[in-house]
């Protein structure tokens, strides 16, 4: 239906009206009065200049009308949407309206035509938004090739724990996705062309505040931060037969670390040595000797307890398999795989030419020829040949993540974890966690507030909170932790969707009434018919009298 929609309760309204109607009875006049035109022209005339006359009062007047319409559906697409994948959309979905956020900011769209708005894209502000409070929402991201999608990893993690960075992305071919830690790759993964799920993993090694950054093929294409916590000083002992380079330079390197280390070596029957470092009291957390030694007490006593037992230096690793069954109960087995006495495992390291074989309770070692069996205790074995000339050549990062990732599964569960899943955005509420604390908390620090934390319904060693970090860059966590707030700025591929699926899950909850919009709009002529009309009419009048 079409009706014509005039305010006529406007004076300047009815004064246009009075002004029209004089000058329709003028032209009416001056033609009629014009007795050098004949009959037959001057009806033509008197058409000319009454059609002139309507399109100058359509006009002035800019009448509108209301046109019924069975569309009430329509898209809003970013900027970042290019013209053919919105096509495609819009003819799979039937929609003939198509609005931009710049259309919505102007005033261009119309919300009260719409119950239902189709989002596409990610480039859509929360100003664009919040206009659309009144709609039913849903939305179709589209993410260009080579951008990274639905990217996350741990905010905070413990020293010797593996931070896990997982995601999605459309290569535009096959490729190299890396994590880099300054010039040097901890992970690395070859995409294939396509859309690809990917993980990329590794020991956190440093302590404190950490960048990486994620490099596809030769570009930078994001920053992660995240904090690293430092491990809880351990109780080590290691049990051996003679001192050798690989278990001194460990046993340092662990002293440096800050864990108490004691070194006993037995260096014939009646004569032993003792070696301490940070001496602490205590039986010791985890036991470090060779296959030999299996049937120390000190070994049995600490699987007995629930321990750990780790196992380096083996000389015959078949017979020594079999010892160390013997001895603990474990179920090792081992196979051969090559003739040579050792096999290269990349970046300068050698192992023994053997592979372990698999078992219900045993868990490998991601990387290295290494795997840890769940008995009493946990009981560990390594056939990793020799680590010691990358710490005496210099390369500490490569000996840092080696003996972190090997010794990890074999720590005893840790007191105050936090978990905290990145990115977080400031100005975007996120979920704090804090399992196993050391005593019942109620409060935690976070950056200058005070913030209430409660237990988890389903484990009373679980306590979380809600926070939203108001400013980017780091905030304080209690004493020791520090998180990561991102700023807006970052790659709309990354901020944009977290914006928008949170906006619209908030929007999901409080459901719009279908008598909230109307399926009808205001239409009006558009400028540049108006300008071609008056051009014909113009032109009919000014040929007219020359052509009589």
């Amino acid at each position: 239906m079409i009706k014509l929609t005039v305010n006529w309760s406007e004076t300047s309204t009815l004064f246009t009206l009075l002004a029209l109607a004089a000058l329709l009875l003028m032209q009416i006049w001056l033609i009629s009065r014009n007795r050098m035109i004949p009959g037959r022209r001057k009806g033509v005339r008197l058409v000319l200049n009454l059609v002139l006359w309507l399109l100058l009062a359509g006009f002035v007047l800019q009448a509108r009308w209301t046109v019924s319409s069975g569309t009430t559906h329509a898209l809003l697409a970013g900027d970042d949407v290019p013209r053919s994948y919105l096509r495609q959309v819009r003819d799979s979905l039937s929609v003939r309206e198509t609005y931009t956020p710049d259309d919505v900011k102007t005033g261009q769209f119309d919300g009260q035509r719409f119950d239902q708005v189709t989002l596409i894209g990610q480039n859509i502000d929360a100003e664009t938004l919040s206009r659309l409070s009144r709609q039913q929402l849903r939305w179709f991201p589209y993410y260009a090739p080579d951008q990274i999608q639905d990217i996350h990893w741990k905010g905070v993690v413990r020293k010797g724990d593996r931070q896990r960075i997982s995601g999605r992305i459309r290569s535009s071919k096959q490729q190299w996705l890396k994590v880099n830690y300054g010039n040097r790759t901890l992970d690395s993964l070859e995409l294939p062309a396509g859309n690809t799920a990917f993980t990329l993993q590794f020991p956190a090694f440093s302590t404190g505040r950490t960048v990486t950054e994620l490099v596809l093929d030769q570009q930078v294409v994001d920053t992660l931060h995240f904090f690293t916590q430092r491990a809880e000083p351990l109780r080590y002992q290691f049990i051996l037969g003679s001192p050798d380079f690989e278990s001194k330079t460990l046993a340092d390197w662990l002293g440096k670390q800050g864990h108490s280390v004691q070194v006993q070596a037995t260096l014939s029957k009646n004569i032993s040595s003792s070696l301490h470092i940070n001496s602490k009291a205590g039986k010791p957390d985890i036991v470090i000797t060779d296959p030999d030694h299996a049937g120390h007490p000190v070994v049995k006593r600490a699987i007995a307890d629930g321990k750990s037992v780790l196992f380096i230096n083996l000389a015959e690793p078949e017979a020594n398999s079999i010892a160390i069954n013997r001895a603990l109960g474990s179920t090792w087995k081992l196979r051969r795989v090559s003739s040579e006495q050792t096999v290269s495992i990349g970046n300068g390291l050698q192992a023994l030419p053997y592979t372990i074989a698999g078992a219900l309770n045993q868990v490998p070692i991601p990387g290295y020829p290494a795997a840890v069996q769940q008995m009493g205790g946990k009981v560990g074995l390594s056939l990793v040949s020799e680590t010691f000339p990358l710490r005496l050549g210099g390369d500490s990062i490569a000996y840092d993540r080696i003996w972190t990732t090997i010794l990890n599964p074999l720590r005893p569960s840790q007191q105050n974890n936090v978990q905290v899943e990145a990115p977080l955005f400031a100005g975007l509420a996120t979920s704090l966690r804090i399992n196993n604390p050391a005593t019942p908390v109620a409060a935690v620090r976070i950056a200058a507030d005070t913030v209430a934390v409660l237990p988890s319904p389903l484990n009373e060693r679980t306590f979380r909170t809600r926070y939203r970090l108001a400013q980017p860059g780091w905030h304080r966590w209690q004493d020791t932790l520090e998180v990561y707030a991102e700023a807006g700025n970052r790659p709309a591929s990354v901020y944009q969707p977290t914006l928008i699926s949170r906006y619209i899950a908030a929007h999901t909850r409080y459901p719009v009434p279908a008598t909230a919009v109307a399926p009808w709009a205001d239409k009006k002529v558009p400028g540049w018919v108006w300008l071609m009309l008056f051009l014909m009419v113009f032109t009919a009048l000014w040929v007219e009298p020359k052509i009589g």
